[in-house]
């Protein structure tokens, strides 16, 4: 029996494969949680605000949530999450500390709570 989450997952997975997005969609953003090995990124699409979640399809809208909903839990657990700029290689990522979701962000990291010392 298919959810609604399974049906919004498959046509997420099926937009980004096929790189068909809504009209004002800058690109994919990727999400990695350090400490949870094995687990793909958490992908969504970028857009430039959050007032613009409405003008996306339902399947993006939902992406586009997780990912909110996961930086928001970060925040609350006491995990902090950096936005790591791209590069070309060429250079170290440099990251900017972030506490609220960036739509527009192409690259966000979760990092590992520190327990002990």
């Amino acid at each position: 029996m298919n959810t609604p989450d399974t049906e919004l997952v498959a046509a997420w997975q099926a937009r980004v494969a096929s790189g068909q997005f809504s009209e004002g969609v800058l690109g994919v953003g990727t999400l990695r949680v350090m400490g949870k090995s094995g687990d793909a990124p958490l992908t969504w699409p970028r857009i430039t605000s959050l007032g613009a979640l409405d003008t996306l399809a339902e399947d993006e809208q939902w992406a586009l949530r997780q990912a909110q909903a996961v930086v928001e839990q970060a925040e609350r657990n006491a995990r902090t999450v950096f936005d790591v700029a791209p590069t070309e290689g060429k250079t170290a990522p440099t990251g900017t500390r972030v506490t609220t979701f960036a739509p527009e962000s192409e690259s966000l990291i979760v990092l590992s709570r520190i327990a002990g010392g």
